[in-house]
């Protein structure tokens, strides 16, 4: 038997067996391994499903969780209590689930004509996947007590997405045309390579953020080549969707970060059609026809988001129901754009608390990187206030905010970043009196002792 058939057989069983254990240890209140397993797992769908046949296979995630809310419940350790444990993101997190629920039960009066809650339902399951998301953003922000802590999730979640990238990496050789894109799902198992290259690309202008703070040795190689791998799969994906998405996360960035490192992204735009291998330079120019049209695939979304908007205006407050969309027998099954999608399912109430979500998150992301003691942490902050905008543009394309294996991790990071902006504000830093400068004979040019400003250092307002 080979390494590769004794992995296939194994490394199920170890990986089942290790998550029993962690969630009998988390059921004590120590929830550490529990949380770090849980990150991991998360953009692994295909790991899970190999776990599947075991006894409670298919509740495998669903148990960790449990354990890490009860022995968090059992646990409350004396350096998280001395820090606040209040945040805005929370609030609306929790007001989205009830909201989400409400819209569920009048989805089921919309398509049916009564009241309808069958877990077996997809509508039902949809809503339980999303509010793992909310609960994923509490568990982090709640069992995370020191940055010490955050960057053990972080680089846990770096070691997935590396994961990720070698499974990505295999089904693009194996299937390296256009037409051939569909068959790729990297480790989500059950979407398609627009939500692979979402996925990618949101957590890569992260890491590159926190690539240029990371000092010279092998954390930065190894980010390097993360970040490598990443681009590669985005690039080879033929998402334009992810495309423009990461364009717009790194514009973000540089501006803010450096506004020389514009000059390549402007050349890039410019010159694209020389710059990018032919078949990604294809892909874009599919979106219209040589004689100027939108390609099929682009008109159709067009026709689909005037036929829902046709919905919205029949429900503008509410919607037609959360999942409802899809159960309405049309030509397409979603509204590939998750603004109309929002709009149709969820009204202008559940419009509005999207927007609210959103202003949350980068509202975190540019308090972190303005108010943070440390580099890390304003490297965080400033790769999650870009993540959300390539998120933005990303969800135009699609809906890529409502399935939890690609939109895990920014509700993870959301998590992190706002406990972050905690312990900062619980424990600011100190500052030093400024001692009275007294001129000697013996005192050196003081031009050559001018201090260093470094990149992620705020402002400095007089």
């Amino acid at each position: 038997m080979g390494i590769r058939a004794i992995l296939t057989v194994f490394a199920p069983l170890a990986l089942y067996c290790t998550g029993l254990a962690t969630a009998f240890v988390a059921l004590g209140g120590k929830v550490r391994w529990a949380l770090m397993l849980v990150a991991f797992l998360l953009p692994l769908r295909n790991l899970i499903e190999k776990i599947q046949p075991y006894p409670l296979g298919n509740q495998f995630l669903d148990i960790l969780l449990v354990a890490i809310i009860i022995g968090g419940m059992v646990n409350a350790t004396p350096s998280s209590s001395k820090i606040s444990q209040k945040t805005g993101i929370g609030t609306i997190a929790a007001i989205t689930v009830v909201y989400l629920l409400f819209s569920l039960l009048w989805g089921g009066f919309y398509l049916y004509g009564g009241l309808h809650f069958d877990i077996r339902d997809p509508r039902v399951q949809d809503w339980k996947n999303f509010s793992l998301m909310p609960l994923l953003f509490f568990l982090n922000f709640k069992n995370n007590a020191s940055l010490k802590e955050i960057g053990a999730i972080f680089v846990v979640m770096c070691a997935a997405v590396l994961i990720s990238d070698y499974y990505t990496i295999n089904q693009i050789r194996e299937h390296p045309s256009l037409m051939g894109r569909e068959q790729i799902k990297g480790t989500l198992q059950f979407l398609g390579p627009n939500e692979v290259a979402a996925f990618f690309n949101g957590f890569t202008v992260m890491l590159i953020s926190v690539f240029y703070v990371t000092k010279k040795g092998i954390h930065r190689w190894l980010l390097f080549i993360l970040i490598c791998a990443n681009l590669y799969c985005i690039m080879f994906l033929y998402s334009r969707g992810a495309y423009a998405g990461l364009m717009a996360g790194m514009f973000i960035l540089s501006a803010v970060k450096d506004k020389k490192l514009l000059v390549p992204l402007i050349l890039l735009l410019l010159f694209w059609q020389n710059i990018l291998p032919q078949n990604v330079v294809d892909r874009i120019k599919e979106t219209r026809t040589e004689y100027g049209q939108l390609d099929q695939s682009s008109q159709r979304r067009i026709d689909i988001w005037q036929k829902s908007l046709d919905y919205f205006k029949s429900s503008p407050v509410i919607g037609i129901g959360f999942g409802s969309f899809r159960h309405l027998g049309l030509d397409l099954r979603d509204t590939h754009n998750i603004y109309v999608k929002i709009l149709t399912e969820q009204g202008a109430i559940g419009f509005i608390i999207f927007l609210t979500t959103v202003f949350l998150f980068i509202k975190e992301g540019w308090q972190l990187y303005q108010g943070a003691q440390d580099d890390f942490s304003k490297a965080l902050g400033l790769g999650f206030f870009c993540y959300i905008f390539v998120m933005l543009v990303n969800n135009f394309f699609g809906d890529r905010w409502s399935y939890l294996e690609p939109n895990a991790y920014l509700w993870i990071c959301a998590g992190l970043v706002a406990r972050l902006n905690a312990i900062s504000k619980n424990f600011p830093l100190v500052k030093q009196p400024v001692p009275i400068k007294v001129k000697s004979i013996h005192q050196s040019n003081p031009s050559k002792t001018k201090r260093k400003t470094r990149y992620y250092d705020p402002v400095q307002h007089v």
